[in-house]
């Protein structure tokens, strides 16, 4: 399994969906560095969404801080003359849109109730 790998920037650009004759989707988001200053040479990195999540750049907007959660894929390919030639994809897995401070939009998920350790037994019934 690949390792997942996190980016966190702004997002400059959220090109269009791409269909190919084969029935592969992709789309690309291009974000640059988030360093709080304005940069004279920024990185502009392209993160790949490939097939269904395309969908995850949805209404995503230029401007915003975002951390993209992605893997890095690589392949060969060897061209009609023979060559082989290798190639580099940031394929993006999840995005998070983020607030000013840096946390996330998403929602956190919320502690279990405490009602619901009350049928987990006696305590002296625990293991431990």
């Amino acid at each position: 399994m690949a390792a997942i790998y996190e980016y966190t920037g702004v997002v400059e650009k959220v090109l269009g969906v791409q269909t190919f004759a084969s029935g592969f989707t992709k789309r690309d988001l291009v974000m640059t560095d988030d360093v709080g200053q304005e940069s004279k040479w920024p990185n502009h990195i392209a993160f790949t969404f490939k097939k269904d999540n395309t969908s995850l750049l949805d209404g995503v907007k230029e401007g915003a801080r975002a951390k993209v959660r992605f893997a890095i894929d690589g392949r060969e390919w060897t061209n009609p003359q023979g060559q082989v030639k290798y190639f580099t994809d940031l394929t993006g897995l999840k995005l998070e849109i983020l607030n000013g401070d840096g946390s996330s939009t998403e929602p956190v998920p919320a502690p279990p109730e405490a009602d619901s350790f009350a049928d987990a037994g006696d305590i002296d019934d625990m293991p431990f």
